[in-house]
Protein backbone atom coordinates (compact mmCIF):
# COMPACT_ATOMS: atom_id res chain seq x y z
CA UNK A 1 0.00 0.00 0.00
CA UNK A 2 1.72 3.20 -1.07
CA UNK A 3 0.66 6.36 0.88
CA UNK A 4 0.78 9.89 -0.99
CA UNK A 5 2.78 12.73 0.25
CA UNK A 6 0.01 13.97 3.03
CA UNK A 7 0.03 10.91 4.45
CA UNK A 8 3.52 10.41 5.43
CA UNK A 9 3.75 13.70 6.40
CA UNK A 10 0.89 12.76 8.43
CA UNK A 11 2.33 9.74 9.89
CA UNK A 12 5.98 11.05 10.47
CA UNK A 13 4.47 13.61 12.14
CA UNK A 14 1.67 11.41 14.36
CA UNK A 15 4.87 9.08 15.26
CA UNK A 16 7.11 11.96 15.82
CA UNK A 17 4.24 13.47 18.66
CA UNK A 18 4.01 10.23 19.89
CA UNK A 19 7.73 9.39 20.78
CA UNK A 20 8.14 12.92 22.11
CA UNK A 21 5.36 12.89 24.26
CA UNK A 22 5.79 9.33 25.52
CA UNK A 23 9.63 10.21 26.18
CA UNK A 24 8.42 13.71 27.83
CA UNK A 25 6.53 11.64 30.23
CA UNK A 26 8.92 9.49 31.38
CA UNK A 27 12.07 11.62 31.15
CA UNK A 28 10.35 14.36 33.54
CA UNK A 29 10.12 12.01 36.31
CA UNK A 30 13.58 11.15 36.04
CA UNK A 31 14.72 14.48 35.71
CA UNK A 32 12.95 15.70 38.87
CA UNK A 33 14.60 12.37 40.60
CA UNK A 34 18.20 13.05 39.27
CA UNK A 35 17.59 16.67 40.26
CA UNK A 36 16.67 15.18 44.30
CA UNK A 37 19.59 13.12 44.23
CA UNK A 38 22.00 15.62 43.08
CA UNK A 39 20.78 17.85 45.90
CA UNK A 40 21.46 15.53 48.58
CA UNK A 41 24.52 13.86 47.30
CA UNK A 42 25.96 18.20 47.63
CA UNK A 43 24.46 18.00 51.36
CA UNK A 44 26.06 14.71 52.37
CA UNK A 45 28.89 16.11 50.60
CA UNK A 46 29.31 19.07 52.81
CA UNK A 47 28.05 16.75 55.72
CA UNK A 48 31.18 14.84 55.32
CA UNK A 49 33.66 17.41 54.95
CA UNK A 50 32.96 19.11 58.04
CA UNK A 51 33.06 15.69 59.77
CA UNK A 52 36.30 15.24 58.50
CA UNK A 53 36.99 18.58 59.72
CA UNK A 54 36.54 17.32 62.93
CA UNK A 55 37.93 14.34 62.98
CA UNK A 56 41.18 16.29 61.79
CA UNK A 57 40.57 18.39 64.83
CA UNK A 58 41.00 15.56 67.40
CA UNK A 59 44.53 15.44 68.01
CA UNK A 60 44.26 18.36 68.75
CA UNK A 61 41.47 17.91 71.00
CA UNK A 62 43.23 15.11 72.76
CA UNK A 63 46.43 17.04 73.15
CA UNK A 64 44.72 19.64 75.31
CA UNK A 65 42.21 17.39 76.84
CA UNK A 66 45.79 15.61 78.24
CA UNK A 67 47.39 18.78 79.57
CA UNK A 68 44.19 20.38 81.40
CA UNK A 69 44.12 16.45 82.86
CA UNK A 70 47.70 16.25 83.69
CA UNK A 71 47.66 20.00 85.18
CA UNK A 72 44.08 19.27 87.15
CA UNK A 73 45.31 16.29 88.12
CA UNK A 74 48.71 18.27 90.02
CA UNK A 75 47.19 21.35 91.12
CA UNK A 76 43.68 19.76 92.38
CA UNK A 77 43.62 18.61 96.19
CA UNK A 78 41.08 16.21 97.16
CA UNK A 79 38.60 17.51 99.60
CA UNK A 80 36.48 14.47 101.57
CA UNK A 81 34.90 16.44 103.97
CA UNK A 82 33.92 20.17 105.15
CA UNK A 83 37.17 19.69 108.13
CA UNK A 84 39.27 19.58 105.24
CA UNK A 85 38.14 22.30 103.80
CA UNK A 86 37.97 24.54 106.74
CA UNK A 87 41.83 23.50 107.64
CA UNK A 88 42.32 24.54 103.48
CA UNK A 89 40.84 28.04 104.52
CA UNK A 90 43.31 28.06 107.92
CA UNK A 91 46.15 27.54 106.13
CA UNK A 92 45.35 30.11 103.14
CA UNK A 93 44.44 32.80 105.62
CA UNK A 94 47.21 32.29 107.82
CA UNK A 95 49.61 32.80 104.74
CA UNK A 96 48.19 35.88 103.88
CA UNK A 97 47.71 37.27 106.66
CA UNK A 98 44.03 37.55 107.81
CA UNK A 99 42.20 37.06 110.63
CA UNK A 100 39.06 34.13 110.82
CA UNK A 101 36.73 34.90 113.37
CA UNK A 102 34.36 32.82 112.35
CA UNK A 103 33.69 29.33 110.74
CA UNK A 104 30.10 28.11 109.66
CA UNK A 105 30.07 24.47 108.33
CA UNK A 106 26.71 24.72 106.10
CA UNK A 107 25.23 21.48 105.03
CA UNK A 108 26.67 19.47 102.09
CA UNK A 109 24.79 19.23 99.03
CA UNK A 110 24.76 16.31 97.17
CA UNK A 111 24.91 16.39 93.49
CA UNK A 112 25.04 13.06 90.80
CA UNK A 113 28.66 12.70 90.62
CA UNK A 114 30.04 15.12 93.09
CA UNK A 115 29.56 16.89 96.43
CA UNK A 116 30.04 20.44 97.08
CA UNK A 117 31.13 21.28 100.78
CA UNK A 118 30.27 24.68 101.63
CA UNK A 119 31.61 27.03 104.54
CA UNK A 120 30.30 30.08 105.27
CA UNK A 121 33.54 32.77 107.24
CA UNK A 122 33.55 35.36 108.53
CA UNK A 123 37.21 37.16 108.39
CA UNK A 124 39.04 40.37 109.39
CA UNK A 125 41.95 41.90 107.30
CA UNK A 126 43.49 44.58 105.35
CA UNK A 127 42.92 45.23 102.06
CA UNK A 128 46.16 43.79 100.87
CA UNK A 129 45.91 40.52 102.83
CA UNK A 130 42.31 40.01 101.42
CA UNK A 131 43.57 40.03 98.16
CA UNK A 132 46.18 37.64 98.93
CA UNK A 133 44.06 35.30 100.44
CA UNK A 134 41.09 35.35 97.17
CA UNK A 135 44.09 35.21 95.04
CA UNK A 136 45.46 32.25 97.45
CA UNK A 137 41.99 30.88 97.20
CA UNK A 138 41.20 30.82 93.49
CA UNK A 139 44.67 29.62 92.39
CA UNK A 140 46.20 27.30 94.48
CA UNK A 141 43.48 25.48 96.80
CA UNK A 142 41.84 23.16 94.18
CA UNK A 143 38.46 22.96 92.81
CA UNK A 144 37.58 25.85 96.14
CA UNK A 145 35.03 28.66 94.59
CA UNK A 146 34.21 32.04 96.54
CA UNK A 147 30.25 32.21 96.22
CA UNK A 148 29.44 35.62 98.40
CA UNK A 149 31.27 38.41 99.34
CA UNK A 150 30.44 40.87 101.73
CA UNK A 151 32.91 43.48 102.75
CA UNK A 152 32.09 46.14 105.16
CA UNK A 153 35.02 48.52 106.97
CA UNK A 154 34.99 48.15 110.89
CA UNK A 155 33.35 50.67 112.31
CA UNK A 156 36.63 51.80 114.53
CA UNK A 157 39.36 51.30 112.03
CA UNK A 158 38.56 51.63 108.43
CA UNK A 159 41.90 50.31 107.58
CA UNK A 160 40.90 46.87 108.47
CA UNK A 161 37.77 45.33 106.35
CA UNK A 162 35.17 42.91 107.90
CA UNK A 163 34.39 40.52 105.54
CA UNK A 164 31.23 37.28 105.08
CA UNK A 165 32.66 35.07 102.83
CA UNK A 166 30.40 31.79 101.31
CA UNK A 167 33.25 29.09 100.13
CA UNK A 168 31.92 26.27 98.24
CA UNK A 169 34.79 23.24 97.73
CA UNK A 170 34.16 20.62 95.27
CA UNK A 171 34.44 16.82 96.03
CA UNK A 172 34.23 13.84 93.91
CA UNK A 173 31.32 11.16 95.37
CA UNK A 174 34.38 8.43 95.61
CA UNK A 175 36.57 10.48 97.00
CA UNK A 176 35.11 9.88 100.91
CA UNK A 177 31.68 10.81 102.58
CA UNK A 178 32.21 12.18 105.64
CA UNK A 179 31.10 15.46 106.53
Amino acid sequence: MALNKRERVLLVTTITLLVCGVSYLLVLPLTKTRTSLLREITTQRGELQMIRATIDRVPGWRAQYDALSGSLGKTSERYTATSDVLKKIEEVGTAAGIIISNRRPMPVVEKDVYRELPVACTIEATTESLVKFLYALQTGAGSISVEQLQIVPRPDNSCILRCDIQIRALSGKMEGSGT
